[in-house]
């Protein structure tokens, strides 16, 4: 049990906190492929023989950082052939572009069966972001008690639910250590609020607490609320802690869009069925432009994307890379497919150093990917593709297959 939470705090702490930035609709599968991919595990724990791991912390991280590493891999590749027209085509896979990422960013998107014809470019002009509604208590020096010892409790009702949050003050509590038992109970009864204490620069602190949701509906006044119940007590915690002030009311996004105004509940939306828009900053009457790059473009990001992807399998292999020739693996497989395709890519731009990783002369590859040139471009690239594809589902399955081992005894 001990291994287990090991590697589970592991694979959290390296990738839990931008696990939700990071996963894609490629990570969901559907019941046949994920039966598939059980069956093979099964087949291949039945055919392998019985080891020791030399360093099993080690093996640990390893097993995770690649099946990371395969599955980044798998997502790229696939993002790439899903295409709805009946001849997809590798590496031409459409990207959206916007002419101020800092202020207006925008992906591409399709539904399945159905791609988006349009070339039209559009113009979006960001009046006002989306705004969470944000609650601030009274600021209260930290070292005080403004609450004597006793229970309390209030009423908070969000999402047409009430919630009857109850607390206990100690004679040792103070108003840092009450705001930090409060900002504790919001955020984890999950109900969409997220809660923080903040201090000033005069030794106070306060009680924070913000929407995840943004934007009101018409009917709506706040998206949540704090009120006192019946008891005494719980009108002394408003009165003296002022839960209920709300510092921001929550608010609609403001834009214009191809000169009609718009408006919308969250800063992120799409149009068309095409475009996937988020609103960062308001453009300051300087309309943002907003369409798909050129096919040589397109092709050459989707190529830097697949390399930067297989970079992160080079940076492991290497990276658990040791003395011993077993841990050396997985490196020479991925040095052996540098050496095998670098004279046919190093022609189109990329370039394949002695460990395998791949650097990029984005002119070049350009180049190569336009017009004229791309049926020989396409040819050089799909056979590495083809490669990494499968290396990438077999560390996938099986990347104990790669680690530091000792046999005990073959089946």
């Amino acid at each position: 049990m001990a291994a287990i939470d090991t590697a589970y705090n592991y694979y959290m702490q390296t990738y839990g906190t931008s696990l939700t930035n990071r996963t894609s609709r490629y990570d969901a599968h559907k019941k046949s492929d994920l039966r598939n991919v059980y069956n093979s595990i099964i087949k291949v724990n039945k055919e392998s023989p019985l080891y020791k791991f030399v360093n099993p912390d080690e093996a640990h991280r390893f097993a995770i950082d690649m099946k990371e590493a395969s599955r980044q891999i798998q997502n790229v590749i696939s993002s790439m052939t899903d295409d709805s027209s009946e001849n997809p085509q590798d590496f031409k896979r459409r990207i959206a572009y916007s002419s101020d990422d800092s202020k207006v960013s925008v992906d591409y998107i399709t539904e399945d069966g159905v791609s988006y014809s349009g070339t039209d470019e559009l113009e979006i002009d960001v009046r006002e972001l989306a705004k969470p509604q944000i609650n601030t208590s009274k600021f209260l020096p930290n070292t005080g008690h403004a609450l004597s010892p006793g229970n309390y409790s209030f009423d908070l009702e969000a999402n047409q639910t009430v919630y009857e949050f109850q607390f206990n003050v100690k004679p040792e509590d103070t108003n840092y250590s009450i705001y930090s038992k409060l900002a504790s109970l919001v955020t984890n009864a999950n109900m969409g609020l997220t809660a923080e204490v903040i201090e000033d620069s005069e030794g106070q602190s306060a009680l924070q607490i913000r929407s995840q949701q943004t934007g009101l509906m018409p009917n709506e006044d706040s998206l949540f609320s704090i009120k006192a119940d019946s008891t005494i007590a719980s009108e002394k915690v408003l009165d003296v802690l002022e839960l209920d002030n709300i510092s921001q009311p929550a608010s609609n996004s403001s834009f214009i869009l191809n000169g009609t105004e718009r408006s919308s509940y969250a800063n992120s939306f799409t149009v068309n069925k095409a475009f996937e828009i988020q609103l960062l900053e308001p453009t300051g009457n300087t309309p943002v432009t907003i369409g798909f790059k050129s096919d040589a473009e397109a092709i050459a990001d989707n190529v830097s994307d697949l390399m930067d992807a297989y970079n992160s399998m080079v940076f492991v292999a290497d990276k658990y890379s040791g003395d011993d020739p077993s841990a050396n693996r997985l490196r020479n497989i991925i040095s052996g497919i540098g050496n095998r395709y670098r004279n046919e890519l190093e022609s189109i731009g990329l370039n394949i150093d002695q460990s395998g990783s791949v650097s990029i002369d984005r002119a070049l590859l350009t180049e190569s990917a336009d017009g004229a040139n791309w049926n020989d471009t396409s040819s050089r690239l799909d056979g590495f593709k083809n490669t990494i594809s499968r290396l990438a589902k077999r560390t996938s399955l099986n990347p104990m297959e790669y680690v530091n081992k000792k046999i005990v005894a073959y089946k």
